[in-house]
């Protein structure tokens, strides 16, 4: 079995997606848009890494370069381990659980996957100097496209989620910072 690579994306969305509410808070987003939560994520890991904000062609890009992948693949796996949550009629519970566990771990390690996808779906230079306001700025703009493009207007409820997630990938600033930062959402 092929090793992972190191990446910093992984890295930030293990930081950010096991912090405490922002689980939750993406499962949330992804039912009520079906969003790829992989893509909300790269979205603010290009800002918070300092590559800048994302322009609709490579916004597109993107999401293309995993669509297939997370359609035909991620979500088929999350189908099937949600249905066997609780246990199947007829199969023995135990051997069921262990079954659905494994179903998990290669769900995971396909996330993982489509992450190494996206990031390198795109060529993004880092700025090394950019400041953590911009940083943020340029986070909050590549969700407000990938919501535009892909999931519609943004709800108070998906600010709210939204900026739970910010708020832990920018905790050098302050919450009043992400908080009127997310007011840019649109």
């Amino acid at each position: 079995m092929a090793e992972f690579p190191d990446h910093p994306f992984w890295d930030f969305s293990l930081e950010v997606y096991m912090s405490d509410g922002v689980g939750p808070a993406c499962l949330e987003l992804q039912d009520a848009h079906e969003l790829d939560v992989n893509v909300l994520l790269f979205c603010m890991w290009v800002g918070a890494s300092g590559r800048g904000a994302l322009t609709g062609e490579q916004m597109e890009t993107v999401a293309g370069a995993v669509h297939e992948w997370h359609e035909d693949i991620v979500r088929v796996l999350r189908a099937l381990r949600t249905r066997m949550k609780g246990g199947m009629a007829h199969a023995p519970a135990e051997l069921a659980e262990s079954l659905r566990q494994r179903i998990q771990k290669t769900e995971i390690d396909c996330e993982h996957t489509e992450q190494l996808m996206l990031a390198g779906a795109v060529e993004l230079p880092v700025e090394e100097n950019r400041s953590p306001d911009a940083r943020l700025s340029d986070a909050v703009s590549n969700t407000s496209a990938y919501f535009r493009t892909f999931a519609g207007d943004v709800s108070a409820r998906d600010r709210t989620n939204i900026a739970l997630m910010l708020a832990v990938a920018f905790r050098d600033l302050s919450g009043v910072a992400v908080e009127t930062a997310c007011g840019n959402l649109s």
